[in-house]
């Protein structure tokens, strides 16, 4: 289901952050909001989109299919983020990165990007909101390479450990492996490792670190 933005659906969102209602009100002319359920795919990859889309509520990942048809999880995304990656602000139209889905009902906003790329022109403090989105959103990327192309197993679950490890605890194993593009199997007999080396204790399942920086010396 899509409804028009209310001001209260914009006030509180890190991208709003400041601005007054009567800037609000404007914004939330060119911003529709969306409904999504479970499972639900917000776009695909390589989809063509004239929107900027703005997680208000839920979780999505997203992820890339491989020329196997393997799922290839990226990174997720928690409430009140940019979905959207943005290039240039002097495209049109924007390339979609990957495939999103929700894992979780969503409400998404859906903002009308070149209405919104003048809304940054006369309000350019929303600008270094846009800036700091992508920062945190580079950072992610460039954990994403390391943790692709540059760790192995071991440093990938010991990075998971140090940087995410109520994420780890929260999940369930099967998931975890998935998300490091590693079989559970591995999963299991590298935490069995971790385990006898004494950098971390396991009980019921749930993970405590003992030596962070034992951790630590296999990824850095």
């Amino acid at each position: 289901m899509t409804r028009e933005a209310k001001l209260e659906d914009l006030k509180g969102l890190f991208l709003f952050r400041n601005l007054s209602d009567a800037e609000l009100q404007k914004a939330k002319e060119f911003i529709l909001i969306k409904d999504y359920a479970a499972k639900d795919i917000i776009y695909y990859e390589n989809d063509l989109k004239k929107q900027l889309y703005y997680l208000k509520s839920g979780h999505v990942k997203v992820y890339k299919v491989d020329r196997f048809d393997n799922e290839i999880f990226l990174y997720d995304i928690e409430s009140d983020n940019m979905i959207t990656k943005i290039s240039s602000l002097e495209d049109d139209a924007i390339n979609c990165f990957g495939n999103i889905e929700c894992l979780e009902p969503c409400e998404v906003l859906i903002i009308d990007y070149e209405e919104f790329k003048k809304f940054c022109i006369e309000h350019p403090h929303i600008l270094l909101r846009v800036v700091e989105i992508f920062a945190r959103r580079n950072q992610i990327l460039e954990c994403l390479i390391n943790r692709e192309l540059v760790y192995d197993g071991v440093a990938k679950v010991a990075f998971s450990l140090i940087n995410d490890l109520d994420t780890f605890n929260r999940l369930k194993k099967q998931e975890i492996a998935y998300r490091l593009n590693i079989q559970p199997e591995t999963l299991s007999r590298i935490l069995k490792k971790l385990v006898k080396k004494e950098l971390i204790k396991s009980e019921h399942g749930i993970i405590e670190i003992i030596d962070p920086e034992g951790l630590k010396e296999i990824y850095e």
